[in-house]
């Protein structure tokens, strides 16, 4: 038996200026069971009887496991294990620690839960978390670490800080009139990964701004010759359910190629369900996903910069309305788009390339708009149009 994680991770802990001299316990296949119990440091006082995350808050974990052999930490069974924050930025750290598997804890009063990576610094591989409980947090958990690998984070719920009782979007007309509008960011998103072979599946997600993303990274490292190690690739999001968020419901901004968003419900949001801004090259898939209730902009955000998207077998109970800019290589087939009869538009598409299409759709009447339909394209003679290209016109058509 240990008091804390900390002591049982390490050789000891210590809520003192010594509380980073002790070498790891854990090694490679340990488990350590969490017995019930709610783990709140008084990360604030020096000294005395504390958990050890002494001033920071953090749990800083530093050993890793293998694939075949994680270190494991998870609930003991014999009731619920609260791991509060107490107002810390981060409450778990495993940027250091690859291969750290997480399963059945309640996390809360923390802005960021897990830190897995950075940006050109460092960041983990293999990391688990399973049937675990978040609330009251600013974010669960992310990583924007290109070279991050293989995370498996599924069957959790994550609550974040916005007011359940009403749907606030933070841009556009639908929300500028309103009292509440321009709300502070306590929420940002629940998921956000870079890296390859992520998975996030069946987890239940409301009350933040953005419920699972693609880190929006910029050029791939080493562009115009990416590293092909640290490319955002294959990473898939499914199953999930995802509401009330004030922006979008899943985002696959700055994802290359093989980006897999299928089977998600996603209801109450603020602003276009599903994004794409950009995507660098593609393909990016989108299928049998349901979207309902998008009121500022519709279903989805595919904007200039993004190509190679495929959109097949969703269910969009919210318009599909075109963006100022416009995408490349885009495919619809065999959706139902239902809409809303007091947008302009149901279904609406811009692109750049005269290889985008669309077919087998259903449709619900549009009473009383202008027009229902939009296809804007370059001119027919041309097989692509792309932003700043000179002397190629486009034409739009548009029919009730």
């Amino acid at each position: 038996a240990f008091t804390g994680l900390l002591a049982a991770y390490y050789t000891g802990a210590s809520h003192s200026d010594n509380f980073n001299t002790y070498p790891p316990r854990v090694q490679a296949g340990d488990t350590i069971l969490v017995h019930a119990g709610t783990y709140k440091d008084d990360r604030l006082r020096y000294g005395g009887g504390g958990l050890g995350t002494v001033s920071s808050g953090t749990y800083f974990l530093t050993q890793s496991g293998t694939p075949e052999r994680p270190i494991v930490i998870k609930g003991a069974g014999d009731g619920e294990v609260i791991f509060d924050g107490n107002g810390a930025y981060n409450l778990f750290n495993v940027m250091a620690a690859n291969y750290n598997y997480f399963e059945g804890l309640t996390i809360r009063n923390t802005d960021l839960a897990f830190q897995a990576g950075l940006k050109n610094i460092t960041g983990s591989s293999g990391l688990t978390i399973k049937r675990s409980r978040f609330e009251n947090v600013g974010r669960a958990i992310y990583t924007d670490w290109s070279g991050s690998k293989d995370y498996y984070i599924a069957d959790n719920v994550m609550l974040g800080r916005f007011n359940p009782n009403y749907l606030m979007g933070f841009t556009g007309r639908t929300w500028q009139k309103l009292p509440e509008f321009n709300p502070e960011l306590v929420s940002e998103y629940a998921v956000k990964v870079y890296g390859s072979g992520h998975v996030v599946a069946y987890n239940s997600i409301a009350n933040f701004h953005d419920g699972v993303d693609v880190a929006t990274y910029g050029n791939p490292d080493g562009s115009p010759a990416p590293a092909r190690d640290r490319l955002p690739v294959s990473i898939d999001f499914y199953g999930n359910d995802i509401s009330n968020v004030g922006d979008n419901c899943i985002e696959a901004d700055g994802g290359a190629h093989n980006i897999r968003v299928f089977r998600n419900r996603c209801f109450n949001h603020g602003h276009r369900a599903l994004s794409v801004q950009p995507m660098f090259g593609g393909p990016v898939y989108f299928i049998r996903n349901i979207v309902y209730h998008a009121p500022e902009g519709g279903a989805v955000k595919f904007t200039a910069s993004s190509s190679g998207i495929v959109d097949w077998h969703n269910t969009l109970l919210a318009p599909v309305e075109p963006m100022l800019l416009a995408a490349s290589n885009v495919h619809y087939r065999n959706n139902l788009i239902l809409g809303r009869s007091e947008t302009l538009e149901t279904f609406a598409v811009e692109t750049n390339t005269n290889y985008s299409s669309s077919d087998y759709k259903g449709f619900r009447r549009n009473e009383g708009a202008e027009f229902s339909f939009e296809w804007s394209s370059p001119a027919r003679e041309l097989r692509s149009n792309f932003p700043g290209e000179p002397g190629k016109l486009g034409v739009q058509e548009q029919t009730k």
